[in-house]
């Protein structure tokens, strides 16, 4: 998608390489500590000097790949994804396995050492089973706000009429994903994927839709938000029925009815 559908929130890493390796690298150490990292750099140095010094230890090479998992995330926050730790995982494991052969290269007698050198400061730096390790944390950060939401699956569920809901893929996705526990599909939503329709709606959606919900409050708001505050008579002819957890569902009502708040 060129426009519409995506709004850079990155702007510090928007259009920027060098502060959005620094997003990744940050992420990297917060979730494995340095020592890892480091390590996986020296190995992959070692990898590289054995590639170069013999063909039969080129296959190793291969091994380099893993390191390519960082090009995702960093084309991403270049163009504005809000940064995510959880997308340094798989360097995580890159660096454990560029570690691990840098350590093969090596004179066997001080193999174990090391090996358990670059173990004692990863659990050190990163205990496992750790209640508040940074991806643990990153992933209940909707938690509360899913509870809140609740008020507002239960008004649609005990309410809903069939007719199409508007709602931001780019907002709320996840929030379509848990209506699929309650019986919505794909189908009941109209997002900005359904093109020319979803255009159509963001400048007059009572003709096409029945209910509209809105996030409010995560990243500043979402599409629709911005464009209540732009065109307040976006949502002329919906009622305010529900709310929670940063989200706002609107219903179509007859004309002539009165919208409340």
């Amino acid at each position: 998608m060129s426009s519409g559908f995506f709004v850079p929130e990155n702007t510090d890493a928007l259009a920027h390489p060098f502060v959005a390796w620094d997003q990744l690298r940050e992420g990297l150490y917060r979730l494995s500590g340095t020592s890892l990292v480091w390590s996986g750099y020296a190995g992959a140095l070692l990898v590289v000097f054995a590639w170069v010094r013999s063909r039969r230890m080129a296959p190793l090479g291969l091994l380099l790949a893993l390191a390519a998992a960082a090009a995702l995330p960093l084309s991403a926050y270049t163009q504005g994804h809000p940064f995510r730790i959880r997308y340094d995982v798989p360097l995580v494991a890159a660096c454990a396995a560029l570690a691990g052969a840098g350590i093969g290269l090596l004179w066997s007698r001080l193999q174990p050492l090391v090996a358990a050198g670059i173990v004692a400061a990863a659990l050190m730096q990163s205990p496992p089973l750790d209640r508040n390790a940074p991806l643990i944390l990153e992933s209940q950060r909707d938690a509360i706000n899913r509870a809140g939401r609740q008020a507002v699956t239960t008004y649609l569920v005990q309410h809903y009429d069939g007719r199409t809901i508007m709602m931001s893929m780019g907002s709320l996705g996840h929030y379509m994903h848990d209506l699929s526990a309650h019986g919505f599909g794909i189908r009941d939503f109209l997002h900005e994927g359904n093109g020319d329709i979803w255009n159509f709606a963001v400048t007059n959606p009572k003709p096409v839709v029945g209910w509209i919900a809105i996030e409010e409050k995560a990243e500043g708001g979402d599409a629709l938000y911005l464009e209540t505050k732009r065109h307040p008579a976006f949502l002329d002819g919906f009622i305010r029925v529900a709310e929670g957890g940063g989200v706002a569902l609107y219903q179509r009502v007859p004309q002539g009815s009165s919208r409340f708040h």
